[in-house]
C-alpha cells in the first residue's frame, strides 16, 4: 500500500514539475479564450465575431457572437484577426458576406474573422480610414498588418481575398 502511495505521489510530482518546467521555458503558453470577449449569438450587433462552433446540437458551422470587449479581443487573441467592414444599408446580395463566412469556416483555427457595420462602428471605421465597403483589415497582437481595399473598382474574388490573408497573416 505504501509503494502505491509513493507511486501516485511520484507521478503527481513528476506532472507538476513537467508543467512548471514547461511554463518556465514557454512551452506551455497560456491560451486566451476569446469567449471572454464575446457575448451571445447576434446577427444584428454592430461588431460580431464569426465563430466556428456547434450550434445547439445542430452541427458545426459559423455563428455570429457579439464582440463585448474589442480592445481585449484584438490585444489578447493569439491568432490574426480579419475585420470585414460592411454597411448594413447596402445589400451585396450576400456575396461578400458569404465569401467571408466560407473563409471563416475554412480557417477557423488559424484566423478570427470579425464583421463591423460601418454605420454603427463609426469610431472603428474612422480609425482604419474605411471609405467604402466592403473593406478588410488584418490585425495581429492589436497591430495593423495590412489592408485589403475590396471596393477599389476592380473585380476581386474569394481567392484574391484568401491569398491576401495567407500572404499577410505571417507578417504579424
Amino acid at each position: 500500500m505504501i509503494s502505491r502511495k509513493r507511486s501516485v505521489v511520484s507521478c503527481l510530482l513528476s506532472g507538476i514539475l513537467f508543467i512548471f518546467f514547461a511554463m518556465l521555458t514557454g512551452c506551455a503558453e497560456k491560451t486566451v479564450d476569446t469567449s471572454d470577449y464575446l457575448g451571445d449569438y447576434s446577427y444584428d450587433a454592430p461588431l460580431t465575431a464569426m465563430v466556428y462552433e456547434d450550434f445547439d446540437g445542430e452541427g458545426e458551422g459559423i455563428v455570429y457572437r457579439e464582440v463585448t470587449d474589442y480592445d481585449k479581443l484584438i490585444g489578447y487573441t493569439k491568432v490574426p484577426i480579419v475585420i470585414y467592414f460592411y454597411t448594413s444599408y447596402q445589400e451585396d446580395g450576400g456575396t461578400a458576406t458569404a465569401m467571408v463566412e466560407e473563409l471563416a469556416e475554412t480557417y477557423h483555427d488559424q484566423i478570427l474573422f470579425v464583421s463591423a457595420d460601418t454605420l454603427q462602428t463609426e469610431e472603428l471605421t474612422r480609425h482604419f480610414n474605411i471609405g467604402a465597403t466592403p473593406d478588410f483589415v488584418l490585425l495581429h497582437g492589436g497591430a495593423l498588418i495590412a489592408s485589403f481595399e475590396a471596393f477599389d473598382g476592380k473585380a476581386w474574388t474569394e481567392s484574391d481575398l484568401e491569398n491576401w490573408i495567407l500572404t499577410n497573416k505571417g507578417n504579424g
